[in-house]
């Protein structure tokens, strides 16, 4: 039986839910796909995060640019079931709500894109992003299981704007009563 992967998305079909702006430091710099380029944080500064819509808050966040916000007590469930070196919590201030909120740096970015069951395009110099060219525009991803077997929670190479978790997280996370995601499958 082959494992089976998905994508972590944001529910959106919650309209209860409330809505996260990006993480920013002291001074007000926004960190757009900061946490989605599987570098370690290393700064020491505080980071906050505002509140665009009010709501319900979620124990998983997404908060644009496929960040992620997620409460402490679910952080401490994933670095208990993740290997050493996988995720890293930066502590953040979410605006307005007391408790423990982390964002989630994913570092383990895996190559495993099923090209041939994938629909994508890729970005080039006519773009005008010289930063993204070779890069997937990905309309339908699909990952390859056997390239991604022994990886739990991880971004894709060439796509690190997809979060993307095995079954095991899932169920984890189902278990734990997640709010604020919905998975899809990414297996074909």
């Amino acid at each position: 039986m082959k494992a089976k992967f998905f994508d972590i998305g944001f529910d959106y079909n919650d309209p209860a839910r409330w809505y996260l702006d990006q993480p920013a430091t002291p001074d007000g710099e926004v960190l757009p796909g900061t946490f989605w380029s599987g570098v370690p944080w290393t700064k020491s500064c505080p980071l906050s995060v505002k509140v665009s819509q009010c709501g319900v808050p979620a124990s998983f966040s997404h908060s644009g640019h496929s960040e992620y916000i997620v409460s402490v007590d679910l952080m401490d469930r994933l670095r208990g079931i993740l290997k050493p070196g996988v995720i890293q919590g930066i502590p953040v201030n979410v605006h307005g709500y007391p408790g423990g909120y982390e964002v989630l740096n994913v570092l383990d970015i895996v190559d495993c894109v099923d090209e041939d069951h994938s629909e994508f395009s890729l970005w080039t110099a006519e773009d005008g992003r010289p930063d993204r060219i070779g890069d997937y525009r990905m309309s339908l991803l699909r990952i390859d299981p056997k390239r991604a077997e022994g990886h739990d929670l991880f971004r894709v190479k060439g796509w690190t704007i997809a979060l993307i978790c095995s079954e095991k997280i899932k169920d984890c996370l189902e278990k734990a009563g997640v709010t604020g995601i919905q998975f899809t499958s990414v297996t074909h």
